[in-house]
C-alpha cells in the first residue's frame, strides 16, 4: 500500500466512499472508527473514488465481495475535506477494483492523532448523510 506522489489525487469535491459493515452501525450511524485506518492498514484508509464508481455500485460490489445480503451503507468524504484535515489522497487501483484509493493518515502522527482526524472526517460524512442506500430508505 505505498503511496506515490505521481498518484496523488488533485484537490476536488470528488467523494472518497467508505463501505460500512452492518455491525458498525448504531441507530443508523456508522462508528467513527470506520473513518480511521486500523492497525493492519499501516496508516492508509481504503476508499472508492466517486468519479469511477457510483455509491450504489460501490455498495453492491461490497455486498458481493463480503457475501452479505445487506450492508450498513456507503458514506463519503471529499478529497478537499480530507486535505483540510492535512490528509492527502492517492489513486491506488487494484486488479479487481480500478476505483480504489487511499487516504494517507501517516502524516497525522501517532494512533491517537489519527483517531482525532478520523473523527473529524466522520463528522463530514455524517453531515453529508448516507450516500447509498439513500437516507429516504430509512423511513
Amino acid at each position: 500500500m505505498p503511496v506515490h506522489s505521481q498518484s496523488r489525487l488533485a484537490t476536488s469535491d470528488e467523494l472518497l466512499m467508505r463501505q460500512v459493515h452492518p455491525s458498525q452501525i448504531t441507530e443508523g450511524r456508522p462508528s467513527s472508527r470506520c473513518f480511521t485506518p486500523t492497525g493492519t492498514d499501516k496508516g492508509h484508509l481504503s476508499a472508492d473514488r466517486e468519479s469511477l464508481l457510483t455509491p450504489k455500485e460501490a455498495y453492491e460490489r461490497y455486498l458481493q465481495r463480503k457475501q452479505l445480503l445487506e450492508g450498513g451503507g456507503t458514506w463519503g468524504v471529499s478529497i478537499a475535506e480530507f486535505e483540510q484535515l492535512g490528509l492527502l489522497s492517492y489513486s491506488d487501483p487494484l486488479p479487481d477494483n480500478a476505483s480504489h484509493a487511499l487516504v494517507d493518515f501517516t502524516s497525522a502522527g501517532d494512533e491517537k492523532k489519527q483517531l482525532t482526524k478520523g473523527k473529524l472526517a466522520y463528522a463530514k460524512a455524517i453531515e453529508r448523510k448516507r450516500l447509498h442506500p439513500p437516507p429516504a430508505a430509512d423511513q
